[in-house]
């Protein structure tokens, strides 16, 4: 017995299984090109968005060391005064069991 192409199981099985494949692994294909471009705009906007923080950063930290600057704090007059030398504490710690004593003098 030889096998016939003309068979019913050709024409109506494999033929339509196989057209089917071929539709599927091309609708496949336009699928995941177009997922994989979306996926690069994506991956775009994210990187504008990364040089636009890391700009907006150091101009942060630009404004935060000015303001912690010393003439800063001085022009602003925020109640901070820096101390002056000569009404400086300072502690002396003896090792006996005396209570330490503190004095203006060194």
């Amino acid at each position: 017995m030889r096998y016939r192409r003309e068979s019913p199981v050709w024409s109506f099985v494999v033929k339509p299984a196989l057209v089917s494949l071929l539709l599927v692994g091309v609708f496949g294909l336009v699928w995941m090109r177009s997922s994989i471009t979306s996926m690069e705009y994506d991956i775009g906007s994210l990187e504008k968005r990364k040089t636009q923080a890391l700009k907006e950063r150091k101009l942060l930290e630009a404004d935060l060391a000015s303001l912690r600057s010393i003439r800063e704090v001085e022009d602003r007059s925020m109640g901070m005064v820096f101390p002056d030398r000569e009404k400086v504490v300072y502690v002396k710690r003896d090792k006996g069991s005396v209570p330490y004593a503190a004095s203006l003098r060194r």
